[in-house]
């Protein structure tokens, strides 16, 4: 959220010395798992652009790797200023923060649409198969990867430009109408487009198993969707109730930690969820990276290619 920052920073002021201490620990930690993910997704991203032929699919998850990158990186350095700002009494400029809180946020708005996209492509290509096959448009993924950029910097800064943290606070009239227009972007129209995609799939894979093995992307997809709606969805439903003032037991900086933790646990996953549904099963590791990835990959080029695909007989 765009004032998660700055309400954290400002809560540290009124803590004490022990908290500090504590607080500091808990963002390295916080700090050490950003760079995991950010690993994750760096090889992800150099496997898609160099390793694997480029899909109308994959196009998708390479812009998914690049947006948690995003926010992970900026959620990082963040969690810096914060043990800066706590353990050395040296606030940062208020400038700085803007930026920061702009681009994490762009971040993870652009990834939750893109994770939407994944999921109802998809389904589409199991809905529709003649039509995703024959009559899809060529460029659909690049121009919907771009809209969803445009629209995710948009979002971000009419976020943080109408509700900034003074604003969140005292609950003005546009502040409301931000959060009103975010709870039902995030509410009414994302996430139950995933929910639905994914109850799709997950009845496709039911159908088909015992005829062939389903595709792993099939996995991939409900298992990094799953991730998602048990991390995000209910933080981004906590800082609405924050905002609405439903409960207010919690001090906003413990707050601000646990619900950076779950989007940091979300952004970090999808690597880890790739090599874990295409390791080798005989293998005790899976292989290399690459491999892993190739196999979950692999079923999608197949199944764009091949007529008697998996996806036109599970249909009939």
């Amino acid at each position: 959220m765009a004032e998660s920052g700055n309400i954290s920073s400002n809560a540290t002021q009124h803590s004490n010395n022990s908290d500090h201490i504590t607080y500091s620990v808990v963002a390295c930690v916080g700090f050490i798992l950003c760079l995991f993910g950010m690993l994750g997704n760096a090889i992800v991203s150099w496997i898609l652009t160099f390793k694997i032929k480029r899909t109308k699919y994959t196009v998708y998850i390479l812009n998914l790797a690049i947006a948690d990158f995003i926010y992970l990186l900026f959620v990082a350095v963040l969690l810096l200023l914060l043990v800066e700002r706590m353990l050395n009494r040296k606030m940062p400029s208020a400038t700085a923060l803007f930026a920061i809180e702009v681009i994490y946020d762009f971040g993870i708005s652009a990834g939750m649409i893109f994770l939407t996209a994944i999921s109802v492509e998809r389904c589409l290509s199991v809905l529709y198969p003649i039509w995703y096959k024959c009559y899809r448009p060529k460029h659909l993924s690049t121009f919907t990867c771009g809209l969803i950029w445009l629209f995710g910097v948009l979002w971000s800064l009419l976020d943080n430009f109408i509700c900034p943290e003074e604003s969140f606070l005292a609950g003005t009239k546009d502040c409301t109408g931000m959060q009103i227009f975010s709870t039902v972007v995030t509410f009414v129209i994302l996430i139950p487009l995933m929910f639905l995609s994914s109850f799709i799939l997950i009845y496709i894979i039911k159908t088909t198993s015992k005829k062939s093995r389903p595709p792993k992307i099939y996995l991939a997809i409900i298992m990094t969707v799953v991730v998602f709606l048990i991390s995000v969805a209910p933080m981004r439903l906590l800082w609405t109730l924050l905002y609405f003032k439903a409960f207010t037991s919690m001090s906003a900086v413990t707050f601000f930690f646990v619900t950076t933790y779950f989007t940091i646990f979300n952004s970090s996953a999808n690597p880890f969820i790739y090599f874990f549904v295409g390791r080798h099963r005989k293998k005790r590791f899976g292989g290399s990276i690459t491999a892993a990835m190739s196999r979950v990959f692999k079923d999608d080029e197949t199944e764009q290619t091949s007529d008697g695909n998996t996806t036109s007989s599970s249909m009939n």
